[in-house]
């Protein structure tokens, strides 16, 4: 069963991917699910200039806890996945997100693949018309959904076992989100990891849910279920 390290803020898995490093020869690829895309270059608001931006990259060090904290430190959100590839934590980003309307293609890394549902709402429309999106909503982790995804990110899970499951909990957004009808892919994917991460995002989860009892404690919950469940 894989261990499961839980954070507030999405860039802190940073923590736990660079702890798992460093008991691998290699780095593992990311597959991540996030309502957001999370693909900004690694410190480009705190820098206060490229070359700056560059020097903390080189400086960034996987098998220091002082670095890791150093950078934790400089990161703001959505800059974690950059950091992790050029840093050498991992070796390829998979993210599955709500929508790719937020990625910037001239900034994006060439080893992070974006793959989201084309029909998913724009967030205004999602949050003021929040019903008429619960079946899509409801469907993120079902079998035929997450096939469709990974085929367009050219992704396969049995071609690369140890790889790091990441879920920020804003990208589960309905009670059955997390209990598909077919969790044939789910649990094959949970089965895989070598480390689930999890990220509580309680501010994003609380904008966006579509059923008020979805709270992290909630769904944590149901994430122990399903990785036990997959290892039985």
């Amino acid at each position: 069963m894989p261990p499961l390290e839980v954070v507030s803020q999405h860039h802190e898995v940073l923590r736990a991917w660079c702890r798992h490093r460093r008991t691998v020869e290699t780095p593992p690829v990311a597959v991540t699910f996030d309502h957001h895309t999370d693909t900004l270059p690694a410190f480009s608001r705190a820098a206060s200039s490229e070359a700056e931006r560059e020097s903390w990259i080189a400086e960034f060090d996987w098998r220091s806890d002082a670095s890791v904290e150093a950078a934790l430190r400089r990161l703001r959100h959505d800059e974690h996945l950059d950091l992790a590839l050029r840093g050498g934590v991992i070796s390829r980003s998979i993210v599955i997100a709500h929508s790719t309307e937020n990625v910037i293609k001239e900034s994006l890394n060439p080893r992070i693949r974006v793959a989201a549902d084309t029909t998913w709402p724009e967030l205004n429309c999602l949050l003021n018309h929040p019903e008429e999106f619960r079946p899509r909503a409801s469907r993120v982790f079902e079998s035929d959904f997450l096939a469709e995804r990974f085929a367009e990110a050219e992704f396969h899970p049995e071609d690369t076992p140890g790889f790091l499951f990441d879920l920020d909990l804003d990208y589960l957004l309905t009670r059955k989100a997390l209990a598909p009808t077919d969790g044939t892919w789910l649990r094959h994917l949970l089965n895989s990891a070598a480390l689930v991460t999890a990220s509580r995002e309680e501010e994003w989860l609380r904008l966006l849910r579509l059923d008020a009892e979805l709270t992290p404690e909630f769904l944590l919950h149901q994430l122990r279920l399903r990785i036990a469940e997959a290892n039985a």
